[in-house]
């Protein structure tokens, strides 16, 4: 629920989000750009939180923003009070954050694409659909491969190259393909180096707000429970650290390309390189049945050892 904002020193009555996922596509790109700046230590938690609400009320910032202790000052100016009245209303960022074992954590529970298209320069991009339904597997590889690398290295050159996965232009002729879903044109992992450069034009909020998310639908992911064809579906399982991935890395998903490899195998899509132009969402419901069944057999085999 948005936050209504009153300042009667400036007149200004507003209503501004009260997370990211109530953030239109501006102020999701202005609160990337602070988050990335706060997130990699460049600026303080207070720092961000004042910003925010200058960017997110649209109001020039001011130079010395006051303590709330100091109001009462004969020498304080105009000015100074509404500049006072803004650090109180940076208390309100607070709801952006969750609180996980003391650390504040952006809260990360969207799949609505804030910014589906951009225009960087001459070439219109389009994004992921909401809920990524219109995602391939192969993109999905591809991004989460990215993904983790940036979360390991916090090298911000990788996200260029993690949009350029997800933001592509339009097909040719596209108006007549709209029963794909999907107007972009076909992923090419190829292209990829090439699409970042020309996004080096976009502003940084937004290709930090890309990768955040793109965390979002990951963690998602690793927590849903999916209903697909009357059915509940806890694809938890196909990101258990104990039995995916190396028990030494922290990263869900590390263990995708194994799966990948192993569906393959299968046949069932086809070879790997027609499971990576797969629609993401048939390949996750294949991998999960796959998986589970995997389970069910190890835990029938364990208990027929201890009988």
């Amino acid at each position: 629920m948005h936050h209504h904002i009153y300042i009667p020193e400036a007149n200004i009555s507003r209503y501004i989000p009260s997370e990211l996922a109530e953030c239109d596509a501006k102020e999701y790109i202005n609160i990337c750009e602070l988050l990335y700046l706060y997130q990699s230590n460049q600026i303080a938690f207070m720092q961000f939180k004042v910003a925010a609400v200058y960017r997110l009320l649209k109001m020039k910032e001011a130079k010395h923003p006051l303590l709330p202790t100091q109001i009462l000052d004969e020498s304080i100016t105009e000015e100074d009070i509404k500049a006072s009245n803004i650090y109180e209303l940076a208390q309100l960022i607070d709801t952006f954050f969750e609180d996980q074992e003391g650390v504040k954590v952006i809260k990360q529970n969207y799949l609505t694409n804030p910014v589906p298209t951009i225009r960087p320069s001459l070439i219109k991009y389009h994004g992921p659909a909401d809920n990524f339904h219109n995602l391939t597997f192969g993109e999905y590889l591809d991004a989460l491969r990215l993904f983790n690398d940036f979360h390991s290295c916090g090298d911000p050159e990788i996200l260029y190259l993690l949009v350029a996965i997800l933001y592509r232009p339009a097909a040719p002729f596209h108006f007549f393909q709209k029963d794909k879903g999907d107007i972009r044109e076909e992923y090419n992992s190829h292209t990829i180096e090439k699409r970042a450069k020309k996004l080096k034009y976009a502003p940084f909020g937004f290709i930090y707000g890309v990768y955040l998310l793109f965390a979002s639908f990951q963690k998602a992911l690793v927590e849903m429970k999916l209903n697909w064809g009357g059915k509940e579906l806890d694809l938890s399982i196909l990101f258990d650290s104990s039995e995916t991935q190396d028990e030494s890395n922290e990263l869900p998903g590390i263990g995708m390309d194994a799966l990948a490899f192993t569906m393959a195998e299968s046949g069932a899509f086809g070879d790997y390189e027609a499971l990576r132009l797969a629609n993401f969402w048939q390949i996750i419901v294949r991998m999960y049945d796959m998986r589970k069944s995997d389970l069910e057999r190890q835990k029938h085999e364990s208990n027929a050892t201890t009988k």
